[in-house]
């Protein structure tokens, strides 16, 4: 899960940067410097496109973990019916030789 949250720390830094590079932009554009103004508009848009892949990959693996401890809860389920269902037998059994050891007795 730590993975995840740096991930999603470091999308977030991307998310910083280019919003430090777009408002940087905005200043060189008041001054007249657009050819600088242009490279930190597509640093920004690179730094956009970034931290959208690292998004991405954090809900691709959280999604796989969630599909991993839902067959995980699934199995468990299934071995906690199995075992009632067992359980239960046994219980029906017992009382069955309990009543006939009554009868004999």
């Amino acid at each position: 899960m730590s993975t995840n949250t740096d991930t999603i720390n470091a999308a977030v830094r991307l998310e910083s940067n280019a919003a430090n590079e777009v408002e940087a932009s905005v200043v060189e554009g008041n001054r007249g410097d657009v050819p600088f103004t242009i490279e930190l508009l597509l640093n920004a848009t690179q730094h956009e496109r970034e931290s959208l892949d690292a998004i991405e990959e954090s809900i691709s693996t959280l999604r796989i973990s969630l599909e991993q401890r839902r067959k995980v809860i699934d199995q468990q389920d299934e071995i906690l019916r199995d075992l009632s269902e067992s359980l239960s037998t046994t219980r029906r059994r017992l009382n069955a030789k309990r009543r006939q050891i009554e009868i004999l007795g």
